[in-house]
């Protein structure tokens, strides 16, 4: 290995420990851009908020902004047909993965992967609510904003590795066929 090779290898780990030092907060929408429902609302309302608002879920609220679960468009399209009228309250994910504002962004990226209904969005909460499991609804952090992050942080220096690497090889390729004419020069 090189020892530029080596110098990109180090820079992207230093990379890597830098993404784990940013917290959802810095990367999480807030406030009056996070679009959630009430479990009074019907499937076909919250179906059309969702297509109206290009986003895949929604937190569940109750009348004090306490998140009670989290509505897909997945669990609400199974119903939407045959029971437009049907609450959210009875289809919502009662126990969705959450983060919360202080945990790292690669923590709550492996929450979406891992979690088997693979959500692109992840509800921030205050645990420090006292009622409920879950607390207060904080934000919402998106895949698509951590996956940006990951390709500025890390997919780059990725990309210098390989086209190192695949210039070192063109490099020893070309040495040792310059080394054989040599060799095959000599015998003559």
């Amino acid at each position: 290995m090189s020892k530029f090779v080596k110098l990109h290898l180090v820079r992207t780990l230093n990379r890597y420990k830098e993404l784990q030092k940013i917290k959802v907060k810095d990367v999480m929408v807030s406030g009056s851009s996070v679009i959630t429902t009430t479990p009074e609302s019907t499937i076909g309302e919250v179906f059309n908020e969702m297509i109206k608002h290009d986003i895949s879920g929604m937190p569940v609220i109750d009348n004090r902004g306490v998140m009670i679960g989290y509505a897909t468009l997945k669990n609400v399209g199974k119903y939407l047909i045959n029971y437009p009228y049907l609450k959210v309250g009875e289809v919502m994910i009662k126990n969705p993965p959450y983060t919360t504002t202080d945990e790292d962004i690669i923590t709550a990226f492996e929450k979406m992967i891992k979690f088997n209904k693979k959500l692109d969005q992840l509800p921030v909460i205050n645990t420090k609510y006292p009622e409920k499991v879950f607390g207060k609804l904080e934000g919402i952090i998106f895949m698509g904003d951590i996956i940006e992050l990951f390709y500025k942080y890390i997919i780059k220096e990725l990309k210098n590795l390989v086209n190192l690497n695949n210039n070192n090889n063109g490099i020893k390729l070309k040495y040792q066929k310059l080394n054989n004419k040599l060799n095959n020069n000599k015998d003559i």
